[in-house]
């Protein structure tokens, strides 16, 4: 059974603006979990979802600094871990219910998954991942007094940063691939994996984000999937993104690798970069849409599509 790979961006649990209230973010999961179901219940092909979380991460790193004199904190890619499983049950429960609501018999599977990176990555002399709260200069001092780490200077206040390295291996690889390809919907790589370092025999917990889009990339050529579908807010992608103009429907990789600089950073880059990887590694059909269209999205009527000459 051939395999879609499509990752959900943050607008599938938060809008713009919106209060991360759990409610809410049920609410706009339901709503997710609507527009995926309607599609995948008609479909023969099996389907695995990735998802961001970092929103979520954050107000996990939060919860720990405001009660970190009553509790110890807990390591970064534990807090990956915690939101990877809340994310996870949300999606699957509503996902689930939808599917039985249509009448079908498909099922959802979560696995939480971890991702491995390289010590020697660049990423971890040059953090650049922001994360956490806004300090003052005072605070900031005081809180490198009992913690030391890396922060960067953003407008008149301060911020952490943390390394993103690059995703090498999917561990859980082989069961997300078995499971797919039997007919089930798999959740999994959630805000990028759970990044861990290699060491000797075992694994260990690495303090790192991974970007959701280059795990989606990887996970989609380990399978040997030939479509991929990067969901998001926007309903293509524009040469002129503030304003909205040039609308690209298609667009060869050789061409989209020519003009990838003229990007924004941080934010439709890292997309359009995992989509050239994708295809210079053997997928056939990568596409940038937005999550509200996704049935013309999958109908090749909505959102940018990019192939290989």
């Amino acid at each position: 059974m051939d395999v879609i790979v499509v990752a959900l961006g943050g607008n599938a649990l938060l809008q713009k603006g919106e209060k991360p209230s759990f409610h809410l973010q049920m609410k706009n999961i339901s709503g997710t979990a609507w527009r995926l179901a309607k599609v995948m219940v008609r479909s023969r092909h099996g389907f695995i979802i990735t998802h961001g979380n970092g929103p979520q991460v954050g107000d996990e790193f939060l919860r720990n600094f405001f009660a970190k004199d009553k509790i110890p904190k807990l390591p970064l890619h534990i807090l990956n871990a915690e939101t990877q499983a809340m994310i996870g049950s949300m999606l699957e429960l509503e996902l689930s219910n939808e599917l039985k609501r249509l009448g079908s018999r498909k099922r959802v599977s979560t696995i939480i998954t971890h991702v491995l990176v390289s010590r020697k990555d660049p990423a971890f002399e040059k953090p650049t991942k922001p994360i956490g709260p806004f300090y003052t200069k005072a605070h900031l001092e005081n809180e490198l007094n009992e913690e030391k780490f890396h922060y960067a200077k953003m407008g008149g206040a301060y911020r952490r940063v943390v390394p993103s390295p690059r995703p090498l291996e999917i561990l859980e690889i082989n069961e997300i691939e078995a499971l797919a390809r039997r007919g089930d919907i798999v959740i999994c790589c959630g805000g990028g994996g759970i990044p861990v370092f290699n060491s000797g025999k075992a694994h260990m917990g690495a303090e790192a984000v991974i970007d959701k889009d280059s795990t989606t990339q990887l996970l989609s050529n380990s399978i040997k999937a030939k479509r991929m579908v990067i969901l998001t807010n926007v309903d293509y992608v524009y040469t002129d993104h503030e304003r909205m103009n040039g609308r690209i429907v298609k667009i060869s990789a050789e061409e989209l690798a020519k003009s990838i600089d003229s990007f924004e950073e941080g934010t439709m880059k890292p997309k359009l970069e995992a989509c050239l990887e994708f295809i210079k590694n053997g997928g056939r059909t990568a596409q940038i849409g937005n999550l509200e269209k996704f049935e013309g999205v999958m109908k090749m009527r909505s959102g940018t599509r990019i192939g290989s000459l």
